[in-house]
């Protein structure tokens, strides 16, 4: 009978949920801290966000009792971090949880409303051109296949001369695409690093 129940769970530690906010002075954020205190409960949080757990694998993977790692995972639980994600049975029939982090990513915030506004407004236009820079990445992955890449190659001067031999060909090996968004993350990481410089030495009235 236990050969029909499942054993493997298709529980993911993604977060696809909407970004939740903690203000550091309310009651939840207490609770939150809280269950964070013990550096036992961030590893467990930690391993979580790697890949879904049972209690018994939790306990393992940060090397803590089994009744240790259900203490952690309930207080986590409690404050809005943790959630049962799934169900699977062990080869003797016993059902056992399955956790995994709460769908929703979170952000305790300390400072003023309008400063709250600001961080999240940025935050969203930070993820949303990562977000376009991926898609853009892609397109650009499947516009030059190898086949284009190979007679771009061939078009190409020699250059070798001047950078040793094979330089040319290492500096055609990485995946376009990847190259792109590569280049796009250090443009994104100089604005933002320029931003903040400008706001610390020219702050507004």
């Amino acid at each position: 009978m236990s050969g029909l129940l499942p054993t493997s769970t298709d529980a993911s530690s993604e977060q696809k949920g909407e970004l939740r906010t903690l203000w550091l002075d309310s009651d939840h954020a207490g609770e939150l801290l809280s269950s964070l205190s013990s550096e036992t409960a961030r590893a467990v949080l930690t391993t979580l966000h790697d890949r879904p757990a049972t209690a018994s694998e939790v306990a393992d993977r940060v090397d803590t009792s089994l009744q240790n790692a259900r203490h952690h995972l309930t207080n986590l639980q409690d404050a809005g971090l943790v959630r049962v994600a799934d169900i699977r049975y062990s080869q003797k029939g016993r059902e056992m949880n399955v956790y995994a982090p709460t769908e929703e990513p979170l952000v305790v915030f300390v400072g003023r409303e309008e400063r709250k506004t600001s961080f999240l407004d940025s935050l969203r236009s930070l993820v949303a051109a990562v977000g376009l820079l991926g898609i853009v990445s892609l397109f650009v992955q499947w516009l030059l296949t190898p086949e284009t890449m190979a007679t771009a190659a061939d078009s190409l001067p020699r250059m070798a001369d001047g950078l040793g031999n094979g330089g040319a060909a290492a500096s055609l090996s990485a995946p376009p695409g990847v190259l792109f968004f590569a280049g796009g993350l250090l443009v994104l990481a100089l604005l933002v690093a320029w931003r903040r410089w400008h706001r610390v030495n020219y702050p507004t009235v």
